[in-house]
């Protein structure tokens, strides 16, 4: 199965933003892709221009299957869709990190999870592929990464776009516009359930703490830095 994954640099107007979006699936599906996967794009929701692009979509690439944000709201539980790549959980933003919810992923069993992040530095996307490598083999095999990147609209975000499978990389973003795309084996080697889960590295705990207004307990103040 070839999956693909859409990294988005921010552009300044919602148009220019779902143009490059149709150009990426359009290369996408060129170089064989069957499942496309897009970041969430926080302006184009509950946009009227969305619905009819991945209608447009449908008529244009018809071979090709997407996921999508938009599955659940703040709040909402957390469950597997079925979806090209699988049975399927999709989080968002800080659910992606938070280690409240990885016992119920490893519980439900799925195959993939798809991770909608948005990186607010390097440090940030650079332990979110940590997390997913540990996620890979203690709770999910699949874990694909959709991010946006650049500095647009008042907004910051550093791309942290990867598809990791089973412990190994298999593609990660280099530029902030790019298809991330690699061949995910559809034979998986079973998962360490023996193993603990992982623990989001520092940086990923002190993004957690800023954003719900609490402190992060570490034993040297070195590790938040």
């Amino acid at each position: 199965m070839k999956v693909a994954v859409v990294q988005l640099r921010i552009r300044v107007h919602v148009r220019m933003d779902l143009a490059a979006l149709l150009d990426a699936t359009e290369r996408a599906a060129d170089e064989g892709a069957d499942v496309i996967v897009y970041p969430y794009v926080p302006w184009l929701t509950g946009q009227p221009l969305l619905d009819p692009f991945f209608a447009s979509l449908e008529q244009r690439v018809p071979d090709i299957k997407w996921v999508r944000p938009g599955w659940r709201s703040s709040g909402d539980s957390i469950a597997a869709r079925s979806t090209a790549l699988g049975s399927t959980v999709l989080l968002e933003g800080d659910d992606c990190i938070d280690p409240a919810h990885f016992p119920l992923l490893r519980e439900l069993g799925c195959d993939a999870l798809v991770w909608l992040f948005d990186a607010e530095d390097d440090l940030q996307a650079e332990a979110l592929l940590e997390l997913a490598l540990e996620a890979s083999v203690t709770m999910v095999p699949l874990v694909v990464i959709a991010s946006l990147a650049g500095d647009a609209r008042g907004i910051s975000q550093h791309g942290a776009s990867a598809i990791v499978h089973a412990g190994e990389i298999l593609a990660e973003a280099d530029a902030e516009d790019e298809i991330v795309m690699a061949d995910v084996p559809r034979d998986t080697p079973p998962l360490a359930h023996g193993r603990a889960l992982p623990e989001p590295a520092p940086v990923l705990a002190q993004r957690l703490a800023a954003h719900r207004h609490t402190k992060v307990k570490v034993d040297y103040p070195a590790d938040l830095s």
